[in-house]
């Protein structure tokens, strides 16, 4: 009995001198976590850390419940299975809402025409709307006769199609240093979006879309491209990117735009069917996607994010 007791004892001797322990390593181990977690924060807080730089992620979006091609070729629209699918010169605008471009109303800057017309003629004949088409290298066939038909023309950076619609035989750029306009402008020349703004004279008037398809410099053009005057004026912005395009050069766009389509391309060069240039998943047995080109899964997430045409919706207007 009297072991019993002495057992007990040095039991309750040993639990409680236990339990002391147990409060020292709990206090350390919370002083411990909680230096980490300060650590960890300043780390992911700093601006020059890799870290504070990754946002993989996809762009917020935007259910559109009426979505419609534009343009597209005769033959690549017969070939097509379905009004939404994918093809060629055409592009998709969202008719939610005050989102819609009024009929008569409206206004179409179109930063690259190329040889396909097509999406600027279709706006300019169902929707009525003030069509301002640029290219700086590219004269599609029917600006090419109008400016045959006038030897005046021969030189001249702009062609007036009729009074709804403008042909400009100059590019944009995200910045310029030398100002230009009427007075001084020529063919080929390469003006900033303010620029075409005063060009244009859609300085302060609403452009019901806003399409881009430049090749390239769309980085710089987003770049420098004025949020606050976007989300104000532009309903609608749709564009091609392009390998130099990341995801921290667009997410700007989200102060007032949500994406509501995209086509993401997964091929290098040229891939052709019966619409035209195919997106990725119109011909999954053919991608040619080179994982030799990106560092880790991160990169490949950014480039199906941000690789390919993008299509935002400006919530200010729905």
């Amino acid at each position: 009995m009297s072991r019993l007791k002495n057992f007990s004892i040095i039991t309750f001797i040993l639990f409680l001198v236990g339990f002391i322990i147990q409060l020292g390593n709990e206090s350390k181990l919370k002083e411990l976590t909680q230096l980490n977690y300060t650590n960890d924060k300043n780390r992911f807080l700093n601006t020059n850390s890799k870290f504070s730089q990754v946002r993989v992620r996809d762009f917020m979006f935007y259910q559109c419940g009426d979505v419609k091609r534009i343009g597209g070729k005769k033959d690549f629209i017969a070939n097509a299975p379905d009004e939404l699918f994918r093809i060629d010169g055409a592009w998709y605008i969202c008719l939610d809402s005050r989102a819609k471009p009024e009929k008569s109303k409206c206004n179409v800057l179109s930063l690259g025409v190329n040889h396909d017309m097509s999406f600027d003629e279709e706006m300019h004949s169902s929707f009525e709307c003030r069509v301002f088409s640029f290219d700086p290298f590219v004269e599609d066939k029917k600006f090419k006769v109008l400016r045959d038909s006038n030897p005046s023309l021969e030189y001249s950076p702009i062609l007036k199609v009729d009074d709804r619609w403008i042909f400009y035989r100059v590019g944009i750029i995200g910045q310029t240093n030398n100002t230009k306009d009427l007075s001084n402008l020529k063919i080929k020349d390469l003006i900033s979006f303010d620029e075409i703004l005063d060009l244009t004279k859609l300085r302060d008037k609403v452009i019901d879309v806003l399409k881009m398809d430049i090749e390239g410099p769309e980085k710089d053009v987003i770049k420098n491209l004025d949020m606050n005057y976007a989300c104000k004026y532009i309903k609608a912005f749709v564009f091609e990117t392009h390998v130099r395009s990341k995801f921290a050069d667009l997410v700007k766009l989200e102060k007032c735009f949500r994406l509501f389509w995209r086509h993401t391309r997964f091929r290098e060069g040229n891939t052709r069917g019966p619409t035209g240039h195919l997106a990725g998943f119109q011909n999954p047995e053919d991608w040619a996607l080179k994982m030799k080109n990106f560092h880790n899964e991160l990169n490949l997430a950014e480039f199906m994010f941000t690789n390919g045409e993008l299509y935002f919706v400006n919530i200010n207007f729905i």
